[in-house]
């Protein structure tokens, strides 16, 4: 049966429609997969342009440990990063050379592992005879000297990070808590002793500027005899550190002479400033102590 030409003229232009349909369809399609392909490409290349580091979520202060709970790991772009930016490897030694502030992307430079390792004979220690700064503070670093009635002044124990104990609020007056080896604490209590005899003599701390840069020094105090041999008897000391303190004796033997001299004007009264001494520093840890109970109501 023939077609009539209007019917085959609706069927060409339903042809054309299907037609034109598709082209635009199709051209759509390629657009939109050409606009995908480079939003994957844009995305790619960004991640490719970020790198991973680790800010600072806290701030930090100088020769303060840096661990997990005050970085976090963070993906930034590539152009902003310092060339010497680390993925750190933290360990219980890392310390912040400098002070550091939230936000802050860690270098290398910024970095450094401290001095002080945690061994088996490391204990805290509280004293309250030692002569405090007026500013010192807990987290701050210091030198524990021990000044002579002669006008000589000696180095006991280095670079010691201070807890101040806090009561109620507010901090003690005279205590400070520290970590001290064996060795340390009884090196510390010869000097102890001997402040306690010369009646002219103190022990005083020495706060660090920059303690992440600053290293400890070596101690030029030399403790008495008897402290020595009770070192060197001790089981719990280490021998590499008994013969560290042999070898400064022996480098500084005169040292012990010139404060045995000058102590020995105190001959008569010796004991007496000694008992003297220990029975203040025993009043004030007793006194601390009631204190501390008061404030948490269990005396």
């Amino acid at each position: 049966m023939a077609m009539n030409p209007m019917q085959r003229k609706a069927n060409m232009y339903l042809l054309i429609g299907v037609f034109v349909t598709l082209l635009i369809t199709g051209s759509i399609i390629a657009l939109l997969f050409m606009q995908l392909n480079k939003i994957n490409q844009e995305k790619k290349a960004q991640e490719e342009a970020m790198r991973e580091v680790y800010v600072l979520a806290t701030d930090v202060k100088s020769g303060d440990a840096l661990t997990f709970d005050n970085i976090i790991p963070k993906k930034v772009d590539s152009s902003i990063v310092p060339e010497n930016a680390i993925g750190v490897e933290l360990t219980e030694t890392t310390i912040a050379k400098i002070d550091l502030q939230a936000g802050t992307i860690i270098t290398g430079t910024m970095v450094q592992e401290s001095e002080e390792k945690t061994t088996n004979d490391l204990r805290k220690q509280e004293y309250n005879m030692v002569i405090l700064p007026t500013q010192i503070q807990t987290g701050d670093y210091i030198d524990i000297r021990i000044f002579l009635s002669n006008g000589v002044d000696y180095l006991v124990a280095s670079k010691k990070k201070v807890e101040i104990p806090n009561i109620d609020g507010i901090d003690a007056r005279d205590n400070i808590i520290i970590n001290m080896t064996e060795t340390e604490t009884m090196v510390m209590s010869s000097a102890i002793i001997d402040a306690y005899i010369d009646e002219g003599a103190y022990l005083y701390a020495t706060t660090y500027v920059e303690p992440g840069l600053q290293n400890s020094m070596i101690p030029t105090y030399i403790p008495s005899a008897n402290a020595q041999n009770a070192i060197y008897s001790n089981p719990n000391i280490e021998q590499e550190a008994k013969n560290g303190l042999i070898t400064r004796y022996n480098q500084n033997v005169s040292t012990r002479t010139m404060i045995e001299n000058d102590l020995a004007q105190y001959a008569q009264n010796r004991v007496d400033n000694i008992e003297s001494g220990v029975q203040e520093q025993i009043t004030k840890a007793r006194e601390q102590r009631e204190a501390y109970l008061e404030a948490l109501g269990e005396y």
